[in-house]
C-alpha cells in the first residue's frame, strides 16, 4: 500500500472511531406503547365482551357493552319530551305573533303583549332544556358501549358478562390494551447521560441484527436518582415487547 492509500485508510479509521466515540449506546428492553386500562363511564350490567388477549382491534371497534335497555328508554323518553316542547314553543311563537299584530293595531293592551312574550320565553327555555336532555341521554347510551381508542392489541381481559359496574366509584377496568403499531425501547441512564438527551431526538434501536429508526419519547426520573429513557419506534414484524435491544443516540 502506497503512502497516499495509507493516509486515506487512517483518515477513514479515525472518522469511524470519532463517530463511535460520539454515539452513546445503552442496553434496553422493548415494552408496549400506550398501555392503558379501559373501563366504562356509566353504570350497569356487562352484557358482552367481544375480545380476547392477543387480539388486534381497529380504532372505533366495539370491545364490550352494558345491557342498554334503560339507556335506550332514556333516549326515547327525552325525544318524546323534546317533541312536546317543540310543539309548545311553536304554539307560543304563534300566540306572540298574534299578540304583536293586535298590539300594533292598539287592540291588545300592553299587559297581554308582555304575557305572550313571557310564555314564549318560557317555552323557548323549555325547548332548549329538552334538547339538552336528548343529547345527554344519547351520550349515556353511547357510553354504555366500550370502543377501541386507537388501533390496539388486547393485553388482558379483566371481566366477564354479568359483572355489575358502577360509575359512582372507581370504574372497573375491563380490558388492558396497548398500541398495535408502536413499541418502545426502555433503558436506564445515569444523570449525566440523561442531561444531554433532548425529547423527540432521533435514535437507533438495534434488535437482533436489525436496526430500527426511533425517536426519544420521554426521560423520566426514577427514585434512585437514575433516569428511564423511552424511545418509541414502529412495531415491525417479529418485534415483540420483552425482547432485548440496544439504543444508540448520536
Amino acid at each position: 500500500m502506497n503512502r497516499s492509500a495509507r493516509l486515506v485508510s487512517l483518515a477513514c479509521l479515525a472518522l469511524l472511531a470519532a463517530r463511535g466515540a460520539a454515539a452513546a449506546e445503552y442496553p434496553a428492553t422493548l415494552d408496549w406503547s400506550g398501555r392503558v386500562d379501559l373501563g366504562l363511564a356509566v353504570s350497569g350490567t356487562l352484557e358482552r365482551i367481544d375480545v380476547r388477549p392477543g387480539q388486534r382491534v381497529r380504532q372505533g371497534e366495539s370491545l364490550a357493552a352494558l345491557e342498554a335497555t334503560l339507556y335506550k328508554a332514556g333516549v326515547a323518553e327525552a325525544r318524546a319530551e323534546l317533541d312536546r316542547m317543540t310543539q309548545e314553543e311553536a304554539d307560543a311563537a304563534r300566540e306572540l305573533e298574534r299578540a304583536r299584530e293586535l298590539y300594533a293595531r292598539t287592540v291588545t293592551p300592553t299587559s297581554e303583549m308582555e304575557a305572550a312574550q313571557l310564555r314564549h320565553a318560557r317555552a323557548s327555555a323549555g325547548l332548549a332544556a329538552a334538547q339538552a336532555r336528548v343529547e345527554r341521554a344519547r351520550r349515556l347510551l353511547a357510553q354504555s358501549e366500550l370502543l377501541a381508542p386507537f388501533d390496539a392489541v388486547i393485553l388482558a381481559r379483566h371481566a366477564e358478562p354479568g359483572l355489575v359496574t358502577s360509575a359512582q366509584c372507581q370504574p372497573a377496568a375491563l380490558l388492558t390494551v396497548a398500541r398495535a403499531d408502536q413499541v418502545r425501547a426502555r433503558a436506564v441512564l445515569d444523570a449525566e447521560a440523561a442531561a444531554n438527551i433532548a425529547l423527540d431526538a432521533a435514535a437507533e434501536v438495534q434488535i437482533g441484527d436489525r436496526v430500527h429508526a426511533g425517536q426519544v419519547d420521554a426521560v423520566s426520573a426514577l427514585d434512585d436518582g437514575s433516569y428511564l429513557l423511552d424511545v418509541r419506534l414502529p412495531r415491525a414484524a417479529g418485534v415483540v415487547p420483552g425482547m432485548a435491544a440496544r439504543v444508540r443516540l448520536p
